[in-house]
């Protein structure tokens, strides 16, 4: 372990840099792949409706299937990655999501379809506690806030790339080969994390977060702090489960556009294709929002998060509301509409799950904060593609819109009970 005077040489200090970036870069292009076999089912809906003759509700139950494995794994795989590191655990997760995508192309409706996609989630779940425990690791509290912003940009940027991709597929050659090409995506891209991935700093003998924030390495380094301190840091602590809920509340809303505005884009007259594309649109307002969020958290509010974050929901609340009155054939006002969407649900989605739970766990349980808080988003989500699908048959498109609305309201409420609270300032970061 690097001396406290040694933090502060010149050599030391470019090649803490140099790592950084690097694995930034990695987690990035990491968990870009993750959805490449995960949100190409977005684009394959219509196609696999008419192909494969079912109902939207059919649908929803085949998609909401993934976030039941995922709200398991969430669970699971946070508290591995805390206990024994994220690398090993990203490349199995990674080859089995893509071998599941693969089964699933291969596959018949309905109950083996739900199986398969309901494992795809499981597996996806190594994805984000493995990635957060790699930044916590990383990075102080301080710059938490910008680094999240650019990795918050990677599964917007993945989305956005596999919903045309998908689309295209799905659309020029059917909807199976819009599983088949991803999962090659994702398998290659698990042998680059393999290979260029490290877990902390202290692995290449650089500063750990502590010392880099002026301090001194508190005892043990990276190692495991024991179940106590991870228990105590997410199940016993009262900000997670804020946290927790109000996450709940926006993947309501995050999955309600992100599974089912094709499906509503194409029933009012698009091509598959045309309706993937306008809706990817919401993953480039999602990067800029992120970057907006990120830098305004770190630079102009000293670390809290909520006086950002809350107003994005709020106004999340009310676009979702109103979707059904945005008219779909007026092309450059839908795009502003989702665009706008994008940057208020992704942005709050990267702090509430990422840079909060860092800021509030710590690096020693930041794997397992995020498991807990995205279990309860997993919940959220499966709820949300089922009882959409469910709602729109029944009631209209109208009344899935107002659940939306309400599960962005439910988050804003419970992030306003962190109006003031900011990371660092005890023994671990």
């Amino acid at each position: 372990m690097l001396g406290k005077a040694e933090c502060t040489t010149p050599e030391t200090t470019g090649n803490l840099r140099r790592w950084q970036w690097r694995t930034v870069g990695t987690v990035f292009a990491t968990y870009a792949t993750y959805y490449f076999c995960r949100q190409n089912i977005a684009a394959a809906l219509p196609a696999m409706q008419d192909d494969l003759g079912l109902s939207r509700a059919d649908l929803g139950q085949i998609t909401g299937a993934l976030f039941i494995g995922y709200a398991i794994g969430q669970l699971m795989f946070g508290a591995l990655s805390d206990r024994h590191g994220p690398r090993w655990l990203l490349l199995g997760g990674m080859l089995a999501s893509a071998a599941l995508n693969v089964s699933f192309a291969l596959s018949r409706p309905i109950l083996p379809m739900m199986v398969i996609w309901g494992l795809n989630g499981l597996f996806q779940a190594t994805g984000f506690p493995a990635t957060t425990k790699v930044i916590a690791n990383w990075f102080p509290p301080s710059h938490r806030g910008r680094v999240s912003a650019i990795r918050g940009a990677d599964y917007p940027t993945g989305s956005l790339l596999v919903m045309l991709l998908a689309g295209w597929l799905a659309g020029s050659y059917g909807w199976r080969w819009a599983f088949i090409v991803p999962a090659g995506v994702l398998a290659i891209s698990a042998l680059h994390t393999f290979l260029r991935l490290r877990a902390a700093p202290e692995d290449v003998g650089l500063p750990c977060v502590e010392e880099q924030a002026g301090g001194e390495a508190a005892e043990g380094g990276d190692s495991f702090n024991g179940w106590g301190y991870v228990f105590s840091m997410t199940v016993r602590n009262p900000r997670i489960w804020a946290l927790a809920i109000a996450f709940l509340g926006l993947t309501i809303t995050r999955y309600g556009f992100g599974i089912w505005a094709v499906t509503y884009i194409t029933e009012q007259g698009a091509s598959i294709s045309r309706a993937a594309a306008i809706s990817a649109v919401m993953w480039l307002g999602g990067i800029l929002g992120n970057f907006v969020a990120g830098w305004a958290s770190d630079v102009h509010l000293a670390g809290r998060r909520a006086p950002i974050v809350v107003p994005m929901l709020v106004a999340l609340a009310a676009l979702s509301a109103i979707f059904p009155l945005v008219p779909v054939r007026m092309t450059w006002l839908l795009v502003l509409y989702l665009a706008a969407v994008g940057a208020c649900t992704y942005a709050s989605d990267m702090m509430i799950v990422h840079t909060m739970a860092m800021d509030v766990a710590t690096r020693k349980a930041a794997a397992s904060a995020g498991g807990f808080i995205d279990f309860f988003g997993a919940i959220g989500s499966a709820g949300t593609v089922a009882l959409t699908g469910y709602l729109a048959d029944t009631a209209g498109w109208g009344a899935a819109t107002a659940l939306w609305a309400a599960g962005a309201t439910l988050a804003a409420i419970f992030v306003a009970t962190q109006w003031n609270f900011r990371g660092g300032g005890g023994r671990w970061m």
